[in-house]
């Protein structure tokens, strides 16, 4: 079973839109079904970006949420005790497989925020957290769900602490201004001080997000330049397994889609309800090429 993560240092790197487009890609090679589901979670209980995505935020209005999850206050089995839907904590969840467009709307499963109820404190949550989650994947296994997903909240917020330690894969989306370069680096050698010898049970997936045309300032390429400083900045980080297969020219991070200037989508469905431009077919091309990473 796979956990992975979409994290970044800070907000505005396009997390969420880029693993709301990436999971059907990864239900498809995962084979995901109703019986072997990918569960995803909205970790980012302050902001609930995947919960308004997928337009859920009315769905868990005083409901059991991911808040409540992290509170480990229910009690439930993670034992094989009956059916999948008639497990306690499987009712919480939503099917959302059909709104990303596949065929099989329980392939996806998804726990949304309560975004109406109160902000929980770390307080709240302090040594119940880690129990809830070490719980979570042991009913997952159990079950055999394809995958656990975490759309993360961003840099050292509680609930991001927790997808990201519970990961074994960690998609770190980056815009590429030259001050997000520089937090995002040094935000991966915090990390592999705080792994150490453990570093390297973590695969971390860099992923360039929103990525433009090349553009020519002062004389210089700024994709060149870009790609040969994201290269020197990963060499200078040796405790940690950092994929670059999207730092190339060839295949460099996620392009920029038009649409999503004013509308995120689900470019999955969207191809099988009409036809797509090139900047979506091109960008289904490597929302592809991340699940392939992330699942193989």
């Amino acid at each position: 079973m796979i956990i992975s993560t979409f994290f970044s240092y800070k907000g505005g790197a396009g997390r969420s839109t880029t693993c709301f487009n990436t999971i059907p890609f990864m239900a498809e090679e995962e084979e995901a079904f109703s019986r072997e589901p990918i569960l995803l979670i909205d970790m980012d209980i302050e902001s609930a970006g995947m919960t308004y995505l997928l337009n859920q935020q009315d769905t868990f209005k005083g409901k059991y949420d991911v808040k409540q999850f992290l509170k480990c206050e229910e009690t439930w089995t993670t034992s094989k005790s009956c059916d999948l839907d008639q497990h306690p904590l499987y009712q919480h969840f939503v099917p959302v497989g059909n709104l990303m467009g596949l065929e099989d709307d329980r392939a996806v499963m998804f726990l949304g925020v309560d975004d109406s109820s109160p902000q929980l404190k770390r307080k709240d949550v302090e040594g119940k957290m880690e129990e809830a989650m070490n719980k979570l994947q042991q009913f997952a296994r159990n079950y055999h769900f394809k995958g656990i997903v975490m759309d993360s909240a961003a840099g050292d917020q509680f609930s991001a602490v927790l997808a990201v330690d519970t990961a074994d894969k960690i998609v770190f989306c980056m815009k590429l201004t030259h001050q997000f370069r520089i937090g995002t680096f040094n935000y991966l050698n915090k990390l592999g001080l705080k792994y150490g010898k453990a570093a390297d049970e973590k695969e971390i997936i860099l992923l360039p997000t929103v990525v433009p045309a090349d553009a020519v300032i002062d004389g210089q390429s700024q994709m060149e330049a870009a790609i040969n400083d994201i290269r020197d900045r990963v060499k200078n980080i040796s405790s940690l397994d950092i994929h670059t297969d999207f730092i190339s020219e060839k295949r460099f991070g996620i392009n920029e889609v038009m649409r999503f200037k004013w509308r995120e989508s689900v470019l999955y469905k969207l191809s099988k309800e009409s036809s797509v431009t090139a900047d979506e077919e091109e960008g289904m091309k490597r929302y592809r090429h991340l699940a392939k990473i992330i699942v193989e």
